[in-house]
């Protein structure tokens, strides 16, 4: 697996996440409509920030992903959703944060006779 497939597919799992997330608010009533709705962006909007901060990526990360769950705790999609959502974007920000060099400078030094 090449760097920037292995860096890149948590992110695509996280979209992928995340417009399940928006699937989810246009079929649901109410409060689930606008979490759902509004959850699917700020999730997006974590992988967006990954490049800025962390720990600010990680806060929209919670913020877009948890809500919902929470309301709708009886259901086994949405908090099967939010925890896959939490751990792939966990992988996915830490992946995203890091500079493009960090691993490649020491693949390279390793890969020298």
């Amino acid at each position: 697996m090449n760097e920037t497939l292995r860096r890149t597919w948590p992110a695509v799992l996280v979209a992928v996440v995340a417009l399940l997330y928006m699937w989810i608010g246009l079929t649901a009533h109410g409060w689930d409509r606008i979490l759902g709705l509004a959850g699917g962006p700020v999730l997006l909007a974590a992988l967006a920030a990954a490049h800025r901060s962390v720990p600010g990526a990680m806060a929209l990360l919670a913020a877009g992903s948890l809500p919902l769950a929470v309301t709708t705790w009886w259901s086994i999609a949405t908090p099967l959703l939010a925890v896959l959502a939490l751990l792939l974007g966990w992988f996915a920000i830490r992946n995203l944060g890091r500079p493009q060099g960090s691993t490649a400078s020491v693949t390279s030094l390793e890969s020298r006779p």
